[in-house]
């Protein structure tokens, strides 16, 4: 991959929007390229976990056991809590497709955070999206639960 194709997917991310151009280069600079081939994992739940992933191309699905809690595609980021904490994975990821990813590990992206507070707002705007998405999702799931009928 080039390394202004790193950079134009850096900039596509809600994370990234705001930073200036030549931190995306510099950060583009230190991205690990993944290709993974369809149904392979690329982390289950319970890992340690210390990066982020930006999907370049392919689709992930985020899933604790067999139920889906989101598919990811191009411009997609995850892991994103990971690379704050490196605390344990929250939910498995297993790609659907032929997928590219590029990974950002914990100490590049702390670094570009302490010098861009435009980054922090990014993550915790995504975080935030993401938490009201979840909570929605919980609702719904209460909801339907509540609907049915007891078991005699």
């Amino acid at each position: 991959m080039l390394l202004i194709e790193k950079v134009l997917t850096l900039r596509s991310s809600e994370i990234f929007q705001n930073t200036p151009e030549i931190e995306l280069v510099e950060l583009a600079g230190v991205l690990e390229e993944l290709h993974l081939n369809p149904e392979e994992s690329l982390f289950r739940k319970g890992d340690t976990g210390d990066c982020m992933y930006f999907v370049y191309k392919g689709k992930i699905r985020i899933h604790d056991e067999i139920h889906t809690l989101a598919i990811l595609e191009e411009n997609e980021i995850l892991g994103e809590l990971s690379v704050l904490d490196a605390e344990t994975r929250s939910a498995s990821a297993t790609t659907l497709e032929e997928t590219i990813l590029l990974k950002l590990e914990q100490e590049p992206f702390y670094d570009i955070m302490m010098a861009n507070a435009e980054v922090l707002k990014g993550i915790l705007k995504t975080l935030g999206r993401r938490l009201r998405i979840m909570d929605a999702k919980l609702v719904e799931t209460k909801t339907v639960v509540q609907a049915e009928p007891p078991l005699l």
